[in-house]
């Protein structure tokens, strides 16, 4: 029999492949606490170990207002639907609403197989404190002890994460095997911090910071960071620090092999940033450097003095080829 010519089809007439293309579909939670325990069949394919190994436990942000009903669900789900899994899971994403009972240790032992973990919070009232953020984020460092890839970020909020609270003295290097951070910072601070032996297997950095102004603390902006291998750099607003703060840092990356700057930056009676200025100044300096991706806006503030003479975009990428850059 055809069951495509049928008029009453049941889910349970459609094959496994079709079936796990629509569990894909879903939110893993809802399909725990909906098919898990309906029969033999939705016991053995939501749970198998290709299909869990990446769990995304976030709630996503329309849902919040029926937050009850997605906590009781959540609940349920950890107590009779993750111990039989915890095993079989390396990637996890989470969030403040998911946080608590996931990591749990009577039920989630999440530092034994992690490599991979995604962190998202929103701002609400009654939700994480700034302090207590940083709390979370260096706890995941300490006992995540297989971690290699997190994205830790602040989702529809105007709050960064700051080390400002954070006891962990600098230069100190936490017990953590990560190699790849993707993260929102509210100032070149923590920044500096990450990059200053605090991460001592990291080769990938992703960092949004908030303000890149003036740093509060003492901290060490000269030695190379050989290990790194690639940097995205975005500043959200714009900074007078440009030139004192990142383009020594980015002098420090000897063995960059890829960098991704975002900035807006401010200028007193001074040229604009072009790509004479990146070359001299950083391009130079990162022999190994093979991709470089730009958007650099310069605010001039006295600009009486100046004649304008902005390139091309094309201008800009031919300077670059005949520098030997693809």
């Amino acid at each position: 029999m055809n069951i495509l010519n049928s008029n009453n089809i049941n889910i349970l007439d459609l094959p496994d492949e079709i079936l796990s293309i629509i569990f894909n579909k879903l939110k893993t939670i809802d399909i725990f606490y909906s098919l898990v325990g309906v029969n033999h069949r939705f016991d053995r394919l939501p749970l198998d170990s290709l299909v869990i190994h990446h769990l995304d436990c976030a709630i996503e942000r329309y849902r919040v207002h029926n937050l009850s009903v997605d906590t009781y669900i959540l609940d349920k789900v950890c107590s009779k639907i993750y111990p039989r899994i915890n095993d079989k899971i390396t990637k996890l994403a989470l969030d403040p609403f998911s946080t608590e009972p996931i990591l749990n240790g009577e039920i989630f032992c999440v530092n034994d197989q992690i490599t991979d973990l995604t962190v998202n919070i929103y701002h609400d009232e009654g939700e994480l404190s700034d302090e207590l953020e940083t709390i979370v984020f260096v706890a995941i460092l300490f006992y995540c002890r297989y971690l290699t890839d997190l994205t830790f970020s602040e989702k529809f909020s105007s709050h960064y994460l700051s080390f400002v609270s954070c006891d962990i003295p600098q230069g100190y290097s936490l017990p953590s095997t990560l190699t790849n951070l993707t993260i929102k910072v509210n100032s070149f601070d923590e920044c500096l911090y990450l990059l200053n032996g605090c991460l001592q297997f990291l080769s990938t950095l992703i960092i949004r910071i908030k303000k890149i102004s003036r740093p509060s603390s003492n901290i060490n902006n000269t030695e190379k960071l050989v290990k790194l291998k690639c940097f995205s750099l975005v500043g959200e607003q714009y900074s007078y620090f440009y030139d004192k703060l990142v383009v020594p840092l980015l002098r420090r990356m000897l063995n960059l092999e890829e960098l991704s700057l975002q900035l807006s930056a401010i200028r007193a009676e001074k040229s604009y940033i072009d790509d004479n200025q990146l070359y001299e100044q950083v391009l130079k300096y990162l022999p190994r450097l093979n991709k470089f991706i730009f958007n650099i806006h310069t605010h001039i503030i006295n600009t009486s003095s100046i004649e304008i003479d902005l390139p091309s975009n094309d201008d800009i990428r031919n300077s670059f080829i005949k520098r030997g850059f693809q």
